[in-house]
């Protein structure tokens, strides 16, 4: 249906080959682990399926870990052990871009593959919000091959309802400065539409750059 220009991929040579080809790469993933329950027939089901990618946790707490907005971070449990291992075996991404930073860590430290961080803010720069991570979580996440993805949501980048691409440009250099730029990316998330406009049409942009993303 959309004749060639999207591309559903589940693996790199096929994300390599939507770029080449001009299509948009689209790839599933799920954002929260505990879907699966007591055992891993459903994370082989969603395998099988096309998913390629699993947050640990979401928000909160579960089986396998915690999440971004609990008070406590006990890190990864021996369930979230079992699962990551588990993705390792299949070839699945253990993303954890909802994660508390010791769980973060301790993901990194189980994993025998590289693994993520889709998107997420620094600590060092909005210390004040949940959605950040430590720089030694980030620098966890980098040692295992994998990538930190800098999240554009305005109150994890600059603890605001509101941002300048200066704005998130800064907080892709202090994390390239962290682990250099082989282990960082975009990882936009969800944006307001407000904000996102806010974002494309601040006065860092020129006239053609705010009518290509179509802002107006």
């Amino acid at each position: 249906e959309s004749a060639g220009k999207v591309h559903f991929c589940t693996s790199a040579a096929e994300l390599e080959a939507a770029y080449s080809a001009g299509a948009v790469a689209l790839t599933a993933d799920v954002q929260n682990s505990n879907f699966i329950g007591p055992d891993f027939d459903r994370l082989e089901t969603v395998y099988w399926l096309g998913v390629r990618r699993i947050q640990v946790t979401y928000n909160d707490a579960n089986a396998a870990g915690h999440g971004c907005m609990e008070d406590f971070d006990g890190g990864l449990t021996k369930w979230g052990h079992r699962l990551v291992a588990a993705m390792n075996d299949l070839g699945m991404i253990a993303d954890t871009g909802h994660c508390k930073p010791q769980t973060v860590i301790d993901v990194a430290k189980a994993s025998r593959k590289p693994m993520t961080c889709s998107h997420a803010g620094l600590s060092s720069i909005s210390a004040a919000n949940p959605r950040t991570q430590t720089d030694e979580a980030i620098k966890a996440v980098a040692k295992t091959g994998g990538v930190f993805g800098v999240v554009a949501v305005p109150s994890a980048i600059n603890n605001t309802d509101w941002c300048t691409v200066a704005d998130l440009v800064n907080n892709i250099d202090a994390a390239v400065k962290v682990v250099g730029e082989d282990h960082v990316g975009f990882g936009s998330d969800f944006v307001m539409s407000a904000a996102l406009e806010e974002i494309f049409t601040a006065p860092e942009w020129s006239a053609d750059r705010a009518a290509a993303v179509k802002t107006s």
